[in-house]
């Protein structure tokens, strides 16, 4: 799976068999952000360093999948831009193309959303996750590196991109309290790592989780 379909199935609770509303906010966030950054790691768009950094497509082709077609082509080849500017306008829609793709492969279902749940802007998200062993083994993914304490540099990239923005505005979903208070070095040691690596988008993710908290925003569609 790509990252940002990983992104999505994280927040599942599978003891629970459902997307609890508390994992829901800023999920937007941080698929886009995945997005952002297998774009970046397979060199399909292109960081231009500075006191700000600026992303700048690579005129290699379209990477092949549905989404991050969508997300390569919205950053501008001769326009360089932030990271902010790439992921906060877009967010909000990010959940939707990556819940079709997940739906078209089998690994969710898409209920029909029927009377006063049209209502709702949650309702599109109560899907059912046909392989739960899936989400537990992308949990394994993301956590284990921290548990046990390895080095972020030994990873591979996709493991590291997980982790470091999966923790970021975690309510204890993938982390316990425990668990961040415990291995909080650890955690700091990988986030410093992907912005070794990814020059910026963390904190964009961050910013753009900052600036709608207050107003109650971060919610998909």
């Amino acid at each position: 799976m790509t990252l940002p379909q990983r992104m999505y199935l994280l927040m599942y609770t599978v003891d629970k068999k459902k997307f609890e509303v508390q994992n829901l906010q800023f999920r937007g966030q941080k698929v886009r952000a995945a997005a952002l950054a297998q774009l970046l790691h397979g060199e399909f768009i292109g960081v231009r360093q500075g006191k700000r950094p600026k992303v700048v497509r690579q005129v290699s082709g379209a990477p092949g999948d549905s989404f991050l077609d969508e997300v390569w082509r919205q950053v501008p080849a001769d326009n360089p831009q932030s990271w902010l500017n790439l992921l906060h306008p877009y967010a909000h829609t990010a959940e939707s193309a990556v819940r079709e793709q997940l739906a078209g492969t089998g690994e969710i279902t898409i209920p029909p959303v029927r009377g006063l749940k049209k209502l709702s802007l949650l309702a599109q998200h109560e899907v059912r996750v046909n392989r739960p062993e899936t989400v537990l083994a992308v949990r394994e993914q993301v956590r284990e590196p921290v548990l046990r304490g390895l080095e972020p540099a030994d990873l591979p990239f996709d493991d590291l991109a997980m982790t470091a923005l999966a923790a970021e505005s975690d309510l204890y979903h993938v982390f316990s309290r425990e668990e961040r208070r415990e291995h909080k070095k650890v955690l700091k040691a990988f986030d410093r790592h992907f912005d070794e690596k990814t020059s910026g988008l963390r904190h964009a993710l961050s910013t753009s989780i900052q600036v709608l908290r207050p107003s109650g925003g971060g919610w998909g569609q």
